[in-house]
């Protein structure tokens, strides 16, 4: 087994883990369709890594050299797309797409052309620097709250994207040059970031859903403790005064605290004033 294998196994390892982890933690806490986005783009990522590694150990022709390619691609394209829905940004799925679809022809364009299949390297580098580096920018101009939760994932992508800038630049020396031994010096610095970028990413992920999860469940608790506290009602409007003083409607005091309210009436207010439609009157329920 070449050493080229193994890497691809271990980074196939690492994806389907962190994948696998990213699912149950949705699954248990159903944290809508933000983490799912993710989540696809994780196994996108791992079914990219298999990729590799039947193109490795299967017999030549067998898995075609795009195909890994191109999910990586997609793979990408999925967390540009999951960081522009993090963001409470409009999904941009048309150029996206557009941009894998180029991606795709050009890979066949580099197959059918062999003279230009060094080329190969530099534009895998620029797209997927290109993809990374706009979802760094989506998640750091992203509102406040939501910035300061995805500061290490957009940090992440965007070490992604420098690191591709340098990858590019590698692989157009190897080019220009004719080094294979360069050539395959880039190639094997690409393989092994990937695991360390998955990581760092995915848990970057993770952790962030967590600290917002963590948040919604200390603003609840002091929601119930504020409501189990004395309220200051008006004995005559039966306003509450709030924290900042003011004299409020009870109905907005509650809602701003996520308590829904409905308005029905008892049975001695309906026998108070309606009464003598006997038994046309309203019932409580």
């Amino acid at each position: 087994m070449s050493q080229e294998t193994v890497i691809y196994l271990v980074n196939l390892l690492i994806g389907v883990i962190l994948a696998g982890v990213l699912s149950q933690y949705w699954r248990l806490e159903a944290s809508g369709q933000s983490l799912r986005l993710w989540i696809v783009a994780a196994w996108t990522l791992a079914a990219a890594d298999l990729f590799f590694v039947g193109r490795s150990m299967l017999p030549q022709g067998m898995v075609p050299r795009f195909l890994p390619t191109i999910t990586v691609t997609c793979g990408h394209a999925l967390l540009l797309l999951a960081a522009q829905h993090t963001a409470e940004r409009p999904l941009q799925k048309r150029p996206i797409t557009l941009i894998v679809v180029s991606h795709l022809l050009l890979l066949l364009i580099m197959r059918a052309v062999p003279s230009i299949q060094g080329w190969r390297a530099v534009s895998n580098s620029l797209v997927w620097g290109a993809l990374s580096l706009a979802a760094a920018l989506v998640l750091w101009r992203s509102g406040h709250r939501m910035r300061e939760l995805m500061r290490f994932p957009a940090m992440v992508m965007g070490f992604q994207a420098v690191f591709h800038a340098s990858r590019s630049l590698l692989a157009t020396q190897a080019v220009v040059d004719s080094s294979a031994v360069q050539s395959a010096a880039v190639q094997m610095l690409g393989d092994v970031e990937v695991s360390l970028f998955m990581v760092a990413l995915f848990v970057g992920v993770l952790v962030a859903y967590l600290r917002q999860g963590n948040a919604d469940l200390r603003t609840a608790l002091d929601n119930v403790h504020q409501l189990s506290s004395m309220l200051p009602l008006c004995a005559w409007c039966n306003k509450v005064r709030d924290d900042d003083g003011y004299w409020r409607r009870i109905e907005e005091y509650l809602s701003e605290h996520k308590v829904s309210v409905t308005h029905s009436m008892c049975e001695s207010c309906a026998t108070k004033h309606f009464d003598e439609f006997g038994a046309d009157r309203p019932v409580s329920k």
